[in-house]
């Protein structure tokens, strides 16, 4: 039998973090003179054992307290967040069946200078069975039961009561799905009652045929949807979109490009994960949903996962809501691009910590087929607290929520997708693709999208390959139906090893209600190796494409780089880009425009250098130039040593500084730090940051001390 302590888990960490902020304007006067402590506690235990072969116990709990203070110029405050979470669960599992119950328990404390917060608790119960036979459907049930509410239960007294049954079932290429998921959620300060059942089937079918030359792969899923609601006195009550099918996700300097789109269904999103914090501090990142109809919303759930070796704090959580900046983008039927949108989220958002996801209510409703949040993080590039911390994207939901009044009674939602792709290798170097969507809504018109294209691609010989494609996508959404003619070649050559070369040719016709669009580009791409660590690009482009209105744009852009290793520890890059633009024409009255011409390049030469595995430099010189612009010169350079990378104490020291001729301006950063391994189930770490930012406008200097010391048993 297992001692206690085979089954007992505990850990204890505290943090002590120290910061000092002053910052000028540009005539040399104090603007902030700030000072801050912040101070962490957090204990867990955790209890798990086997209570007999197939039954297991796990039990524990987690308590945290962050007090935190701040001066600036004559103004104090001081916040103190307190957190306790006990969990319990008893699990029965085998290879037939898997039974499990369930208790977990969030409650927070809030108190501070700027505002009162009550305390706030989540109660969940829940039980779930499974079941797996071999070569019959599966079975899945789960039932919970939430309370959340504070403790006068003045602000929010909700009661949410799920159950889930779940079956799946395979046989051959034939995969049939089931699941029902009823939901009662009741507002016991106004006396609401919701109560929606979904109802979801699915069919999926996948196999190949003659030889594998053709492939075919279909899916039909339906969605039933019954809402019952009894108002009381106010409330509201939130009806999920449930009829989306797309997840976009992008991570561009220019958000109104589709460019950099990336389609993710929800599972993938949810193993992946979207980080908000991207490693580029100019980056943004943005998420959003593509309905099969224009779907009418006024309320958006980002559900996230948050990890990270500084995010030991719950003062960090909290202060998440205010460090971002939201943007609500939409996407113009007419030119295919995002615009942000003139509807905007309200105030602040709330941040759920029970459950982490930021609620983001809009001012407006707005009816669309595609939306996109776009989030800025311009502080958490500064501030050292954030270091190693990841806030991870997992869902988004889309909700219209309204009065309970207006939505009492019951109302029925029907919707259905269907979606085939049909391949067939009509020789070895022809394909022909064929896609067809289809989806139907309750109140709303059939839509549909359909693909069809052919494909060209074979080796003439050792030394070229040739391409080409020729396609139709038809389009009816709204009741409003479009096409579009697509068209490639191309023709590629390995003359020699290590150089290719690349010339494509692809242009778009799009026909609409509005009139019609065209587009066409070719581009040379040229690569080469000639020797180990020698690397060499070059590659030009022409575009030319008239929208709708008439107007004309054409782009004509050069790219060459160049990456050079004479030794394994020694690296250098250069690049340059040079673009050419010029915008003319349009229908008088439509947007019609003078020539508009507009020319920019671009430079950049950077350098690595590893002499010992311990030391690492780095240095960079860019310079950019755009019509009616200043150039700006931007210069990088810095490097981090580690003298002693083993053993039990390390240490590490890191700097950087950054120029920018824009403004003047100059970024420095300093930070020394020590791990020390105290015993194998102890580490002490202590750090400082030092940050100097001057410009013709304001200088800002910033200093940061933390220490962390971490238990384990």
């Amino acid at each position: 039998m297992k001692s206690w302590a085979d089954v007992i888990n505990g850990s204890a960490e505290f943090d002590a973090y120290l910061s000092r902020s002053k910052s000028k304007d540009g005539a040399g006067m104090v603007t902030s003179d700030s000072r801050g402590t912040d101070f962490m506690h957090k204990y867990n235990l955790s209890l798990d054992s086997s209570l007999f072969p197939l039954l297991k116990l796990s039990a524990g709990s987690t308590f945290l307290q962050d007090i935190n203070t701040m001066h600036d110029m004559g103004t104090s405050s001081r916040s103190k967040s307190t957190t306790l979470s006990p969990y319990l669960d008893l699990m029965l599992n085998n290879s037939l069946y898997q039974a499990a119950l369930g208790y977990s328990r969030n409650q927070n404390w809030q108190s501070g200078t700027q505002e009162l917060v009550p305390s706030t608790v989540n109660d969940e119960y829940h039980a779930s069975f499974g079941w797996r036979p071999v070569g019959l459907p599966d079975l899945s049930v789960r039932l919970s039961h939430a309370n959340t509410f504070d403790v006068d239960r003045v602000t929010q007294d909700m009661t949410t009561n799920m159950a889930t049954l779940g079956s799946q079932y395979t046989y051959k290429a034939l995969k049939l799905g089931y699941q029902f998921t009823g939901t009662e959620t009741m507002d016991n300060l106004h006396g609401t009652d919701n109560t929606s059942l979904l109802n979801n089937g699915s069919v999926g079918y996948s196999d190949q045929f003659f030889n594998r030359r053709v492939s075919v792969y279909a899916h039909y899923n339906l969605n039933h949807l019954t809402s019952t609601t009894k108002a009381g006195n106010g409330g509201f009550v939130d009806t999920e979109a449930i009829n989306y099918d797309t997840w976009l996700y992008s991570h561009n300097f220019d958000q109104s490009q589709s460019t950099g789109d990336t389609e993710l269904k929800s599972d993938d999103l949810k193993s992946v994960g979207i980080n908000l914090l991207p490693p580029d501090p100019l980056a943004v990142w943005g998420v959003g949903l593509g309905f099969s109809n224009p779907t009418e919303i006024n309320k958006l759930k980002v559900f996230v996962s948050v990890s990270g070796s500084n995010l030991t704090s719950s003062y960090l959580l909290q202060q998440m809501k205010s460090y971002f900046t939201w943007q609500i983008w939409l996407k113009d039927k007419d030119t295919d691009n995002w615009r942000m949108s003139n509807v905007t989220v309200t105030a602040t958002p709330e941040f759920n910590q029970s459950q982490q996801w930021f609620t983001l209510d809009l001012n407006a409703p707005v009816k669309t087929k595609y939306i996109k949040v776009v989030v800025n993080w311009p502080i958490m590039n500064v501030d050292p607290k954030w270091n190693g911390v990841q806030i991870k994207v997992t869902d988004l939901q889309a909700f219209l929520s309204q009065p309970a009044a207006q939505v009492q009674g019951t109302s029925s939602r029907f919707s259905q997708t269907f979606n085939t792709d049909v391949r067939t290798k009509i020789t070895d170097s022809l394909y022909h693709n064929l896609n067809l969507s289809l989806s139907n809504t309750t109140g709303g018109e059939l839509a549909y999208v359909l693909d069809n294209n052919l494909t060209y691609d074979h080796r003439l010989n050792s030394m070229f390959t040739v391409g080409a494609s020729a396609g139709r996508e038809d389009l009816l959404s709204g009741g409003l139906h479009s096409s579009a003619y697509l068209y490639s070649a191309s023709l590629k050559a390995t003359p020699l090893p290590g150089l290719n070369n690349a010339l494509v040719y692809s242009g778009r016709i799009d026909q609409a209600v509005n009139g019609t669009s065209e587009s066409n580009s070719i581009f040379l791409t040229n690569t080469a190796q000639p020797y180990k660590g020698v690397a060499f690009n070059l590659s030009g482009g022409y575009s030319l494409s008239t929208d709708a209105r008439g107007q004309k744009s054409e782009n004509l852009s050069f790219v060459s780089g160049a990456s050079i290793a004479p030794r394994q520890d020694l690296n250098f890059t250069m690049s340059y880009n040079r673009s050419l633009t010029s915008a003319s024409g349009g229908t008088p009255g439509l947007g019609a425009s003078a020539a508009i011409t507009g020319a920019s390049q671009s430079g950049q030469m950077g350098a690595t250098y590893r002499p010992f595995p311990n030391l690492y430099l780095f240095a960079s010189l860019g310079i950019q130039q755009a019509e009616s612009k200043k150039t700006q010169y931007i210069q990088n350079y810095g490097g981090t040593w580690s003298p002693f990378p083993d053993g039990a104490l390390q240490f590490n020291i890191a700097y950087n500084e950054s120029a920018n001729s824009t403004n003047n301006e100059k970024n420095s950063s300093l930070t020394p730090s020590i791990s020390w391994k105290v015993a194998p189930k102890a580490m002490l770490s202590l750090s400082y940051s030092l940050l100097r930012t001057d410009s013709l406008v304001a200088s800002t200097e910033a200093s940061y001390l933390s220490t962390v010391l971490r238990l384990s048993f």
